[in-house]
Formats: C-alpha cells, sequence, structure tokens
C-alpha cells in the first residue's frame, strides 16, 4: 500500500515504512538513580546517563508514582521543580523514577525507584 499526496500538478508516493521510525531500540535505563545534593531545602536527584545506539538521548522522563511529571534534558531534577510544576505536595512521599527517551521516541526501562518525601 502507498500514500499519496497530490502537490501543485505532481503526486509524491509514499512507501507506509519510508513514514515509520526506523530505530526501534530504546535507550539503556538510567542508572544510579539517587539524592545529589539539596537547593532551597529541598532534594536534588540525580542518576547515570543513560546511552543509545543513535548516540544521543532527546530527554529524560521522570515518573512520580508511574506517571510523567517532568521531562529534563539533564540528569537532574530539582525536587522544587515537581513542587512546582508537577503537583507534588509538601509532606507527602512519591515514588519517583526516571526513563530515558531518544530521538526516535524509545523509552527506556524506568531506573530503581526513589522514596521521596518532600519537604
Amino acid at each position: 500500500m502507498r500514500l499519496g499526496l497530490v502537490v501543485g500538478a505532481g503526486l509524491l508516493l509514499f512507501s507506509p515504512n519510508v513514514l515509520a521510525a526506523t530505530d526501534t531500540t530504546p535507550p539503556s535505563a538510567p542508572q544510579n538513580f539517587r539524592q545529589i545534593g539539596s537547593f532551597a531545602g529541598r532534594q536534588v536527584l540525580g542518576w547515570d546517563a543513560s546511552t543509545d545506539n543513535s548516540g544521543s538521548i532527546n530527554h529524560y522522563s521522570v515518573l512520580v508514582n508511574g506517571s510523567q511529571a517532568y521531562r529534563p534534558r539533564t540528569t537532574s531534577v530539582n525536587v522544587d521543580d515537581l513542587v512546582r510544576y508537577c503537583h507534588a505536595l509538601p509532606g507527602r512521599t512519591y515514588t519517583i523514577a526516571v526513563q530515558a527517551v531518544d530521538p526516535s521516541g524509545n523509552h527506556s526501562a524506568s531506573s530503581a525507584p526513589l522514596q521521596v518525601m518532600v519537604s
């Protein structure tokens, strides 16, 4: 099956496999997820960079209680950002994990989770 697009007086044909992403290999899972410091009284969490067959990681997906909450491009996240942007509430404990996402949108397995009490 081919998909076509009429442009001006011509017809462009696309094969379905050209439209689909060719990279289906997920990046490695983030390792060594831990507290690396604090900022403004809140924890800063960090992890070792993941690797991917494409040579780059597009972003990381921080999961709070299993749902995507934040998308940093670096290997750390300030818990204050989770409070500010992701509705994490002070005084509650959350399970936080991280996944790597490559340029093709492949998600890695999750890191080992951390139980974090938000102050």
